[in-house]
């Protein structure tokens, strides 16, 4: 009786045993891997599609989490029974080794084995709570804030007013990229400019700085990885996860109450188009910028599909920036023969972490790989915004570059100096619109969002659409208005009015 009872108990205790190892392992492989991860972002990819996800970082997770936590646990169990065993535990006990002892030591034991067990898995899920950031989650998630129902400003067409002549829109997000990139004061792994192109289009065309130097946006949470930071640039609000959502891409809605540039865009008479080096479909990028605007998708599955890339390449997240490039001139040029404006969106992938993706076109300058595919990023940009600016329609055409988020990459900005205020790269090149004040702006990647649509030439009643502000106007953003960590505190808490507005979630 007490043995099956011991059996029972054994068998659940390698279960838990199984699941608190992989936590701990989880906890391990994101600290080495991730610089920074949130509990939005990991219940984001809990919940949106990750088909398309890099083979590396994919391979990287099964070993280090799972094959090794299933490797840990073998071992843990095959010492758990072999100092349990009759015959072999006496011997190994270098204690009294008489029966009598030897069958008291497993009886106890077996006795607590399942609630050692239990204790390891509440270390593990302490260890990997803090990991991701879950416990600040749940306190923010606990508490309710109107702040965004008070300061969201819906993107209705009657604030908008279009100049008769539109101009095209070529907007290039960079994969991870910073203005820190370009500044060895940040420390450590930054020991040069590794993006001197990136900076000298920064200072020749026009760059919105939190300093007085090279700058640009503060990171707010719901707005730290790709797909989240398209949306923040594009529809001018976070990504805030909810326990009860669905519409992330899982259901072929993402945030269906948003409206975007590509919505207005659309009513604009705009043909709209995306096209990235990796798949279309990972965490419901498709499903955004088809529903928020109805953008012709350009990915790896479209362009194999069209053999115009050989169906069985695979290089990276899909195909190597360098490709990517060229058919931005293949599209662009298409576009242009067309009657009508184009609202061009593209996002490289080479930069993104760990290490980046290492092309033919990479040089070896520096130490540190990372380093050296940051500058071969810079070259490429810079080489192709030159290529834009000797076409012919580069006379009615505006073009923004800006980094998506800040880099994960966790081993080359590790020792980076905390007092250091690191920002996301943007430059905005032949806007219709000139700022009153460029430098010295405190704002975040949502602010971007009405911004593009004023470097077009477009006035907003107001100067403020979703959470941001035109950073050509003289109006304060809601950063200065009421100050980064205040912003970041109400941004995070539950909100009633997003749920319903924006996710569309119904009480």
């Amino acid at each position: 009786m007490n043995r099956s009872l011991y059996s029972r108990k054994e068998k659940s205790a390698g279960l838990l045993l199984l699941l608190a190892n992989i936590l701990f392992m989880l906890a391990l492989w994101l600290e080495q891997n991730y610089d920074q991860i949130s509990f939005d972002q990991f219940l984001f990819q809990l919940k949106s599609t990750s088909t398309g996800v890099n083979s590396d970082l994919l391979q990287s997770a099964i070993v280090h989490v799972g094959l090794l936590s299933l490797g840990l646990t073998a071992l843990e169990v095959w010492i758990y029974c072999l100092f349990t065993n009759e015959q072999t535990g006496r011997s190994l006990l270098l204690v009294d080794s008489s029966a009598g002892a030897h069958l008291a030591f497993v009886s106890r034991t077996r006795k607590y084995v399942l609630a050692f067990a239990c204790a390891l898995l509440t270390i593990s899920l302490l260890v990997c709570g803090l990991q991701i950031r879950l416990f600040s989650f749940v306190k923010a998630d606990s508490m309710h804030s109107d702040f965004i129902e008070n300061y969201y400003v819906k993107p209705d067409s009657s604030l908008l007013h279009f100049p008769e002549q539109k101009r095209n829109l070529i907007y290039i997000f960079l994969e991870s990229m910073e203005s820190t990139f370009a500044e060895p004061e940040a420390g450590e792994m930054i020991t040069a400019c590794y993006i001197p192109e990136l900076e000298q289009l920064a200072s020749h065309n026009l760059n919105f700085s939190h300093n007085a130097g090279l700058g640009g946006a503060l990171s707010y949470p719901g707005t730290t990885w790709t797909a989240a930071a398209m949306v923040a640039q594009t529809a001018g609000v976070p990504v805030k996860m909810s326990l009860e959502a669905d519409t992330y891409g899982a259901e072929d809605s993402f945030l269906p109450g948003a409206v975007s540039i590509g919505q207005i865009l659309r009513e604009q008479g705009y043909n709209q188009e995306l096209l990235l080096g990796s798949n279309a479909e990972f965490h419901g990028r498709e499903v955004y910028f088809t529903e928020h605007g109805n953008y012709k998708i350009l990915d790896t599955d479209a362009l194999k599909e069209a053999d115009r890339l050989p169906q069985d390449y695979e290089a990276w997240w899909g195909f190597e920036d360098e490709k990517l490039f060229d058919f931005a001139k293949e599209e662009l040029t298409r576009l242009a023969e067309e009657d009508a404006p184009f609202n061009f969106t593209m996002l490289t992938a080479d930069t993104h972490f760990p290490d980046g993706c290492q092309c033919r076109l990479c040089r070896d300058e520096f130490e540190a790989p990372y380093a050296n595919v940051l500058a071969c990023s810079s070259r490429q940009v810079a080489d192709f915004v030159s290529w834009i600016q000797e076409q012919p329609f580069y006379e009615n055409t505006t073009v923004v570059i800006s980094g998506d988020h800040l880099t994960m990459d966790a081993g080359f900005m590790e020792e980076i100096d905390p007092d250091y205020t690191r920002s996301v790269y943007n430059c905005f090149i032949h806007s219709a619109a000139t700022p009153s004040k460029e430098k010295n702006r405190l704002f975040g990647t949502f602010d971007l969002f009405p911004t593009t649509l004023a470097a077009l030439g477009a006035e907003i009643d107001g100067d403020r659409l979703g959470l941001g502000t035109n950073l050509f106007s003289d109006r304060k953003t809601l950063t200065e208005q009421f100050g980064y960590e205040y912003l970041t505190e109400e941004l995070q808490k539950q909100s009633a009015f997003y749920n319903a507005e924006l996710l569309r979630i119904e009480e």
